[in-house]
């Protein structure tokens, strides 16, 4: 890796406790010695996606590449910026969930709606996880992005938590501005590509969503959805998210 370069961020299921000597699995090693180069005595940092993240040194264990563990810290949480996406048109919807979780977008719902379903999401669910793990890396980040289920907008409303500050996309709302959010976390519906019906904005106006514009043109889904988390992100205090030494070394 280059002197000047943050240390490589790996993804492990478990982050052990300090002293271990672990293998951190194939995909990680050729990430670490095909991608990044990595040389002994190096420094890597390890997160588990939820939270824990540790400081590695790069060593052999019987010729093949490992990871000694040093420092471990837990990282809280970020505030939740929770999206309720519909079904974007064609091959977009990998390129969206990748940008969202680099975005920080905490977890990710697709909602089924009246003119639009989530037809083949349960083929391509393992393709989204990964692209939100590699997300994690690119990111710097030390928590993954969930990405849930399909589920009917008006159910996966009524199932959020109380308080936030509640978005819905729509090109006549008023002009967004996260500046003013009133209330800690954000939660945002974006539609799909032929819109919500009128029932459908009239249930999320009344679980709270306040009808605002992203942009003077007509967006697609997944450029609404990314114009959002980025105003989101913006706003957002990083906090822990990305912190001290071993968030500059992520």
């Amino acid at each position: 890796m280059r002197s000047d370069a943050a240390p490589a961020r790996v993804w492990v299921p478990e982050v052990p406790a300090c002293g271990a000597l672990i293998d951190p699995g194939p995909d990680a090693r050729h990430y670490l010695e095909r991608v990044c180069r990595a040389r002994e005595g190096e420094s890597v940092t390890l997160t588990d996606g939820r939270g824990r993240v540790a400081v590695a040194r790069v060593t052999r264990d019987g010729g093949r590449l490992a990871l000694a563990v040093g420092r471990v810290e837990d990282l809280p949480a970020p505030a939740p910026r929770v999206l309720l996406c519909g079904a974007p048109e064609g091959e977009r919807a990998d390129w969206m969930v990748e940008k969202l979780a680099e975005l920080g977008v905490t977890t990710l719902i697709p909602v089924d709606t009246a003119r639009a379903r989530w037809e083949r999401f349960e083929r391509r669910a393992q393709r989204f996880e990964r692209l939100a793990l590699a997300a994690l890396r690119q990111s710097l980040g030390a928590h993954r992005m969930e990405i849930g289920r399909p589920t009917p907008l008006g159910e996966a409303c009524a199932a959020l938590p109380a308080g936030g500050t509640r978005w819905l996309a729509e090109p006549s709302g008023a002009r967004a501005d996260a500046r003013r959010a009133a209330l800690p976390g954000w939660y945002g519906v974006v539609g799909p590509a032929a819109g919500l019906d009128e029932a459908e904005r009239a249930s999320c106006i009344a679980c709270g969503f306040a009808p605002i514009s992203l942009a003077d043109s007509r967006l697609r889904t997944e450029t609404a959805a990314l114009c959002m988390a980025a105003l989101w992100a913006a706003c957002a205090d990083r906090g822990a998210e990305v912190a001290g030494e071993t968030g500059r070394g992520a």
